[in-house]
């Protein structure tokens, strides 16, 4: 079975599994698609059994995805501030499933998406996105400052050998035109603090105008978890 039609079962399973356990306001469909993608590329970047990680995701949702919820709706709303300060064509590396799609609609900007998984790129085009680039952030498909705005959601934390936060970073300040706006949304914790994102764009080329966290995401027993925006301009 190919990846796409797994993520769609695993969508089916979810969404089966997590009826009836939120309260009546809660969007079940966002965490549905998001779980599904994520039991899907854990699956295939760490090896892990598709149903045991099916079962994992089930239960984290069951913990936390309530909270998720809010603060993803929180984030929206800062997402929206920042990009209707921004200017197009704008990048967004690391986009996914398309989450921020609308946002860029709503307020009138042009956006190319990048990503370097094939489930991401068949989301993103069955969305109805036709600038959708499979490439990895640290080897950006297009010439030096091609955008006036740059977006990088949730991937810098990751600083893996196959997810290089300096390199991606490097290339996002290549494709950006001085002056350009760096939109960047992570999540801190001991691995990954304000210290480190703060010396990886500066180090990068960026000149940052703010950290602004915006939720705490602490479930029960678990280590407190910030979620933060930054925003840069381009060195000129």
């Amino acid at each position: 079975m190919d990846e796409l039609s797994l993520y769609d079962q695993a969508r089916d399973q979810l969404r089966r599994r997590l009826r009836g356990r939120f309260p009546s306001d809660f969007d079940v469909e966002a965490t549905v698609t998001a779980y599904a993608y994520w039991v899907c590329t854990v699956a295939r970047n760490r090896g892990k059994d598709w149903g045991a990680t099916l079962e994992d995701y089930v239960c984290q949702a069951l913990r936390q995805a309530v909270l998720e919820s809010r603060a993803e709706l929180v984030e929206l709303d800062l997402v929206r501030r920042e990009l209707r300060q921004a200017a197009g064509p704008l990048l967004d590396v690391g986009a996914g499933w398309g989450r921020f799609r609308v946002l860029y609609s709503d307020c009138g900007l042009q956006a190319v998406y990048t990503e370097p998984s094939y489930l991401g790129c068949q989301l993103l085009r069955r969305n109805g996105l036709a600038s959708v680039v499979r490439c990895p952030g640290q080897s950006l498909s297009f010439p030096a400052q091609s955008f006036r705005s740059v977006v990088v959601g949730w991937v810098l934390h990751h600083d893996a050998p196959d997810v290089p936060a300096t390199a991606i970073l490097s290339e996002a300040a290549r494709v950006t035109v001085p002056g350009g706006r760096l939109i960047s949304l992570e999540p801190l914790f001991a691995g990954f603090d304000i210290s480190k994102w703060r010396g990886l764009v500066e180090t990068a080329g960026f000149v940052i105008r703010q950290i602004e966290t915006f939720f705490d995401l602490a479930p029960d027993g678990a280590e407190s978890e910030q979620y933060a925006c930054l925003t840069a301009d381009r060195h000129f």
